[in-house]
């Protein structure tokens, strides 16, 4: 049987099949990574603890305005779009796309992905 660990980088190969996907990454609700496919030259450490980072803040920005919901933050620029999308209540899935890529398709899928790795990561 396949570890914790083994599943949710199944979840990242898969979710990387999918054109415009640059990178993926599953972490922690404290920030720490949990199982990535990331771009060389980018830190998994820092750069879970920044994803939870902006994953708080914007929950709690939306909390101060009376949401009671709260799904993904989309942070853009001209070369990457990262979007973090809560999986359940420990962990953040996070995906690097490329910017010129309609992202509708990976939205859909990212939140699938999200769904299983709360599965996994709540057993």
């Amino acid at each position: 049987m396949a570890t914790k660990s083994e599943r949710m980088h199944e979840i990242l190969e898969k979710l990387g099949s999918i054109g415009g996907v640059k990178a993926s990454s599953v972490i922690s609700s404290d920030g720490i990574p949990m199982s990535d496919i990331m771009l060389s030259g980018v830190d998994s450490n820092t750069f879970a603890a920044m994803v939870a980072s902006m994953l708080g803040s914007a929950e709690t920005a939306l909390k101060s305005l009376g949401a009671k919901a709260f799904d993904k933050v989309i942070a853009e620029s001209s070369e990457v779009r990262v979007i973090a999308i809560k999986a359940g209540d420990n962990a953040i899935l996070s995906v690097m796309v490329d910017p010129n890529t309609n992202y509708g398709l990976i939205l859909l899928e990212a939140k699938k992905s999200a769904d299983a790795i709360a599965k996994i990561v709540n057993e």
